[in-house]
């Protein structure tokens, strides 16, 4: 378990990181539109090296079976409560909204790296089935219906398709099929080249995304948002160890998942489908500074 000044350290440095994006921003170096690119080149290149090398050198246990599971019914549960709390005084786009930054979490981006920087590499694959077995079916199954439901769009996406072209999930599987093939160094080299840019990438880009400015008129709903996304899951976890017998560093890992800001996928929904576009980023923004102080709260609270 990382230390209490280790954690602070990793955070100052995710905050500095975000803040230098932030400013090329406000100082014209780069637009905000530019996220869209970098996220592109993480998307298609970084993450899945990022990936396909973290299960490659993974060691494998029966306690991952488990981690889906919980993510699942996390998100479920999530977006149950934001539909019933949110229903009967949201408006549909935004509601909508409220439902897949409640349920949705930044778990890859995100929880990748300060998985690895608080529980170890070796321990990366618990973030990596949380995320692609976990979140990534949840949005690209429950989360499309809702964005379909509360938006408007010319045409659907079909769901299997997205889901069976996902990037970083075939990078995934093609790690599980390589296990125990003597690959090339060259090639092993190249992929942690890419592996190791992502890290920083993801950071800056979440800094150029980030548009403090219309937090303001979304105040109650951010602040449901909150409890429900930061505090909820995380709560969910440690309520349910109770019950089921997991090692502690995958209960550690479960929490800090469980408990990740508003993922950026959810603009890309929210564009497709036309959802509450001032409600989106400012919950991605929101969601994500106070993650901050809560991602290291509740590694105490674990560590006791």
């Amino acid at each position: 378990m990382i230390k209490a000044a280790e954690l602070i350290t990793l955070i100052l440095a995710i905050l500095l990181i975000i803040a230098l994006g932030f400013l090329a921003k406000k100082a014209k170096l780069l637009q905000k539109e530019d996220a869209q690119k970098i996220n592109e080149i993480i998307f298609y290149f970084t993450l899945p090296a990022f990936v396909f090398l973290a299960i490659l050198k993974a060691h494998l246990d029966l306690s991952l079976v488990l981690i889906p599971i919980f993510a699942l019914a996390i998100s479920l549960i999530s977006a149950g409560i934001a539909f019933a709390v949110g229903r009967n005084w949201v408006a549909p786009a935004t509601l909508g909204g409220f439902i897949l930054a409640s349920s949705v979490g930044n778990t890859g981006y995100l929880g990748f790296p300060i998985t690895r920087e608080i529980f170890g590499e070796a321990n990366v694959i618990k973030a990596v089935f949380y995320d692609h077995l976990g979140t990534v079916v949840f949005i690209f199954t429950l989360g499309l219906l809702v964005a379909e439901t509360y938006g408007e769009s010319n045409g659907k996406i079909s769901r299997l398709k997205e889901l069976l072209t996902f990037p970083p999930l075939l990078a995934m599987i093609a790690a599980f099929l390589l296990r125990g093939v003597v690959l090339p160094a060259f090639l092993l080299t190249s992929l942690k080249y890419l592996s190791d840019a992502t890290i920083p990438l993801i950071m800056f880009s979440l800094g150029l995304t980030l548009e403090p400015g219309k937090a303001g008129k979304y105040k109650l709903i951010l602040f449901l948002l909150i409890l429900i996304k930061l505090f909820l899951g995380p709560a969910l976890v440690i309520m349910s160890s109770k019950f089921v017998s997991l090692p502690p560093v995958t209960l550690g890992v479960l929490i800090l998942e469980a408990g990740m800001p508003t993922a950026l996928i959810s603009l890309v929904f929210g564009l497709r489908y036309k959802l509450d576009m001032d409600f989106l980023p400012a919950a991605i923004m929101v969601t994500t500074l106070v993650s901050m102080v809560t991602i290291p709260l509740w590694q105490v609270v674990l560590s006791r």
